[in-house]
């Protein structure tokens, strides 16, 4: 017998359908132009999130936030599979943070075009000159987070280390290698909320807390297929057990609830869209692993 209290009303559900197909078309379109070197990108996932967090966002509003997801994705492959020279790695992330303090057309590489392309259209925002340090600011941390966990996979799968060096605390500071950041920050921008600078101290620490969320649930997805891969660098490698990480987003997600609270008991959208954001990336990682499979089912942590 189906519980028909387990899923939402049926009359709910057009119009969340039809913003993911909207935002799925306009993805499909871009990436085909501007990273058609990149087939497998994870958009059918990038656009259903657009949709569920921010289900009251026209799909123009998620124009840039889905683009940058899919354009983090592509960063991400890219440093993975290409870069194997740290000299290679820090001219690409300078090169992406020269773009985004001048405004530059850079062409040295589709990854950089596209990203100028997109940094201009960013830049066109209204809300945009008051946001724009925040934006350059954790744009950076996420690439410097990423070049962290390059180091650390280069250096065990180079014999140099069979475990980091660092402890977990370390590890969690480089949590915006996640680049929850790099997406939902254009959400704000585009949002057309005018009163938004007005709230940032208490949006901000609740999206750290967010991000720290997002890279601990994508650990937990993640572990059985990184555990063999030298390369990679994920927390359950520090010597924390699976109950550990559980606990740990459960306690940023409390605080995120808590932190917010006041705001989305005024129904504050950027406030409500940030505990949709957290439950979101706690529930899609609980059921898959989107950059490997939309079909398998929660990864075995049993040997964890």
């Amino acid at each position: 017998m189906i519980d028909d209290a387990r899923y939402p009303p049926a009359s709910q559900c057009p119009a969340i359908g039809m913003l993911t197909l909207r935002v799925l078309g306009d993805l499909q379109r871009w990436t085909a132009t501007e990273l058609p070197g990149h087939p497998d990108l994870p958009l059918t996932f990038v656009a259903l999130g657009e949709a569920v967090i921010h289900p009251w966002a026209t799909p123009d509003q998620l124009r840039l936030s889905g683009r940058m997801a899919a354009w983090v994705c592509a960063a991400d492959d890219h440093v993975e599979r290409d870069v194997t020279e740290l000299d290679e790695l820090d001219e690409f992330i300078d090169r992406c943070d020269t773009v985004l303090r001048t405004g530059r057309q850079d062409d040295s590489r589709p990854l950089l075009a596209s990203l100028s392309r997109w940094q201009r259209e960013l830049v066109d925002e209204p809300l945009y000159p008051k946001l724009a340090e925040l934006w350059e600011r954790k744009f950076a941390a996420c690439m410097r987070a990423m070049r962290y966990d390059w180091l650390v996979g280069m250096s065990r799968a180079d014999g140099m280390a069979t475990a980091p060096a660092a402890g977990v605390d370390e590890y969690l500071d480089n949590a915006d290698s996640i680049s929850v950041w790099q997406v939902h920050l254009p959400r704000w921008i585009s949002s057309g909320r005018a009163d938004l600078a007005d709230h940032l101290d208490v949006l901000v620490p609740a999206l750290d807390d967010i991000a720290v969320v997002g890279r601990l649930a994508n650990d937990l997805a993640g572990y059985s297929r990184e555990r063999t891969d030298p390369r990679e660098n994920n927390v359950l490698m520090y010597g924390v057990s699976p109950e550990w990480v559980r606990t740990e987003i459960d306690s940023r997600v409390g605080a995120v609830r808590a932190r917010l609270a006041d705001l989305v008991d005024r129904d504050y959208p950027p406030a409500v869209g940030l505990v949709r954001l957290a439950e979101w990336t706690v529930g899609i990682y609980a059921h898959t692993d989107p950059r490997v499979s939309p079909t398998k089912p929660p990864y075995d942590l049993s040997g964890a």
